[in-house]
C-alpha cells in the first residue's frame, strides 16, 4: 500500500513537470509547421470539394473574342492532315489559333478540340511552336473519336492574366475523358508572378482561390508526359476523380517563395502515378488528399517545396480514408519537409493506412521524417485533437542530410495514437548550424519499431512503451516505442543498455492517468 501511495504521488510530480515543460515550448506534441503552411490547405480542400470548370453549366466561350468553337469546329473539322500513324492532326492554328504572345487564341484552340473529339477518326490536337495567349480553356468530354485522343504542346500555351475571366478555380481543365494523352515538349506559362499578390484567401470563409494550371477531372485510362507547367498561379496539377492516369517525365517550375504553387495535387482518385519527374514550387511537390488509394509516386527529385506529403487530411467532415500509397526513389533538395503524413485537429474520424515511404535521399532537407497530427493548430500549439487514424506505415531507406536536429518526428494523436510504424535504415546525418545540435528524433504517441542502421538513434528520445500484461519484449528485436514524461524519466534512469521493465510501467502510468480524470 505505502508503494502505492509513493507512485502515485511521484506519478503526480511527474505530471505536473509534463505541463511546465509543455508551456515552455519544447517541442513535444506541437506541429512543426507554421501557422501560414496550414491555412494554404484551407483553400485545397475547397478545390477537392468542387467540380470545376467542366461542369454542365460551363460556358466554353466566356473568354477570348471571334467565332464560337463549335462554329469553328464544324467549318475546319474535315481540314484535318493525316499523320505517317493515321492520326488525323487539328492544327489550331488552322482554326485561328495565332502564336505572336498577343491574341487570345481560346475559341481556335477550342474549335480544334470539339472537331478532334466528336469525330470518328483517330485524332490529334496540335499547338504548334509559338506563344499562343488564351484565357481559360475547357477540353471536355466524352468524345466519339477512337481512344487514344491526344493533345500535342509544342509551343507556349500563356494564360489569360484577367483574373475577372475566371469563373472556375483553373486555366486549363481536362474533363470527362476515357484515353488522353497530354504530350510534347510545350510549356503551360500561368504567368503567376503578375497575380500571386493576390493569392489572399487566409482567414476569408468566401474566397476564390487563384486559377490551377491544369486539372483533371474525371479523367481515366490516361497519360501525361514530357510537358512543362511554369509559374501557376496556384496549384500546378490538381487530379480530382480520376482513374488509372500517370504522369511521366514531367517537369514543374515556380520559385520557392510562390505561393499554394503545389506541383501535384491528387484527391478522390485511384492508381495515379507520378514519375521520373522534376518538381521545384512553393509548396508541397506532390500532395495526396483524401478519399485517395494505389497512388505511386517514383523517381521524381523534389526542391524546393514542402517535401512529398500524404494530407492534409481531415479538414472537411466528409472527406474518406486515403490506403496504398507507395513513395519510393525520390530525391528531396532543400525541402522544408522530406516524407510527410499531416492531419488536422478537432475532425471526423478518418485512416490512413498501408504507407511506403523507400529508397529516398534527403539533400539539407529541414524535416526529413515527419508525422503531424497536429496540423492547423493554433499559435499557441495546443495538444493534438486529430481523431484520424495512421497506421501501418513504412519509413525504409532514407538516407542523406538534415539542417534540423530533429531528423524523425512521429507526433500522432493522443486520441487515436499511430500505430504498425516501422523506421528501418533511415540514416541521416546533421548539416545544420552548430547550435541546432546534435540530431535527435521525436516521437508521441506513436507504437513503432525500429531496425537497421539508425541516424538519429530511436532511443535518443524514443522510449519502451508497456506492452499487453505478460508479455516481454524478445532480446534482439525492434521495440515498440513510445513517449511520456513518465517514461522518459523512468528510462534515463535506467542502467545503460537496459530496457524499462514492462511490469513497472504498467504499474506505474495507470496510476498517472488516473490522477487526471
Amino acid at each position: 500500500m505505502a508503494t502505492t501511495k509513493v507512485l502515485f504521488l511521484l506519478g503526480i510530480v511527474l505530471l505536473t513537470w509534463s505541463m511546465i515543460a509543455e508551456s515552455r515550448d519544447i517541442g513535444i506534441g506541437r506541429s512543426l509547421l507554421s501557422d501560414d503552411e496550414a491555412m494554404d490547405d484551407d483553400v485545397s480542400s475547397t478545390l477537392d470539394s468542387v467540380g470545376g470548370a467542366g461542369s454542365p453549366d460551363a460556358d466554353p466561350t466566356s473568354a477570348g473574342g471571334g467565332p464560337d468553337p463549335a462554329t469553328l469546329a464544324t467549318k475546319f473539322g474535315a481540314t484535318g492532315a493525316v499523320d505517317a500513324s493515321g492520326v488525323k492532326v487539328f492544327d489550331v492554328t488552322k482554326f485561328g489559333a495565332v502564336g505572336d504572345d498577343k491574341k487570345d487564341s481560346v475559341n481556335a484552340i477550342r474549335g480544334a478540340w470539339i472537331a478532334a473529339c466528336k469525330g470518328n477518326a483517330k485524332a490529334k490536337v496540335l499547338i504548334p511552336k509559338g506563344t499562343f495567349r488564351a484565357g481559360p480553356i475547357l477540353f471536355a468530354g466524352p468524345c466519339t473519336a477512337p481512344k487514344p485522343i491526344i493533345v500535342e504542346v509544342q509551343g507556349t500555351l500563356k494564360a489569360n492574366t484577367d483574373l475577372s475571366l475566371y469563373t472556375d478555380p483553373e486555366w486549363v481543365t481536362f474533363e470527362n475523358i476515357d484515353g488522353l494523352v497530354v504530350q510534347g515538349t510545350g510549356v503551360f506559362n500561368g504567368q503567376g508572378p503578375v497575380n500571386w499578390k493576390y493569392n489572399d484567401c487566409k482567414g476569408k470563409k468566401s474566397c476564390a482561390p487563384l486559377p490551377a494550371n491544369l486539372r483533371f477531372f474525371s479523367v481515366t485510362n490516361s497519360v501525361v508526359k514530357d510537358i512543362t507547367s511554369l509559374d501557376s498561379m496556384y496549384f500546378h496539377y490538381h487530379v480530382h476523380r480520376c482513374t488509372n492516369v500517370t504522369f511521366t517525365n514531367i517537369h514543374i517550375t515556380a520559385p520557392g517563395n510562390s505561393p499554394n504553387t503545389d506541383g501535384l495535387h491528387v484527391s478522390v482518385s485511384d492508381r495515379v502515378n507520378i514519375t521520373n519527374s522534376v518538381i521545384a514550387t512553393g509548396d508541397d511537390c506532390v500532395s495526396i488528399g483524401h478519399s485517395s488509394t494505389n497512388i505511386g509516386v517514383s523517381g521524381v527529385t523534389c526542391g524546393p517545396g514542402h517535401g512529398i506529403s500524404i494530407g492534409s487530411l481531415g479538414k472537411r467532415p466528409d472527406e474518406a480514408s486515403v490506403s496504398d500509397i507507395t513513395v519510393r526513389n525520390c530525391t528531396f533538395i532543400k525541402t522544408t519537409n522530406g516524407a510527410r503524413i499531416k492531419t488536422w485537429i478537432g475532425t471526423k474520424p478518418g485512416e490512413a493506412k498501408n504507407i511506403i515511404y523507400e529508397h529516398l535521399i534527403m539533400q539539407d532537407v529541414q524535416n526529413p521524417v515527419i508525422i503531424d497530427q497536429s496540423y492547423g493548430g493554433k499559435k499557441d500549439r495546443t495538444p493534438s485533437t486529430s481523431v484520424w487514424k495512421i497506421s501501418n506505415v513504412h519509413f525504409r531507406d532514407i538516407k542523406g542530410t538534415t539542417v534540423s536536429n530533429l531528423g524523425v518526428s512521429l507526433q500522432c494523436s493522443s486520441k487515436n495514437p499511430c500505430v504498425g510504424i516501422e523506421v528501418t535504415d533511415v540514416n541521416l546525418a546533421f548539416s545544420g548550424t552548430s547550435k541546432e545540435g546534435p540530431l535527435a528524433s521525436s516521437c508521441v504517441n506513436a507504437k513503432a519499431t525500429f531496425g537497421g542502421k539508425l541516424s538519429p538513434p530511436a532511443w535518443s528520445i524514443c522510449v519502451a512503451l508497456a506492452l499487453p500484461s505478460g508479455q516481454v519484449p524478445p532480446t534482439h528485436t525492434p521495440f515498440i516505442f513510445s513517449i511520456t514524461p513518465l517514461s522518459l524519466i523512468l528510462f534515463l534512469s535506467s542502467p545503460p543498455h537496459t530496457l524499462i521493465h514492462t511490469h513497472t510501467l504498467a504499474l506505474i502510468e495507470p496510476l498517472v492517468h488516473s490522477s487526471i480524470q
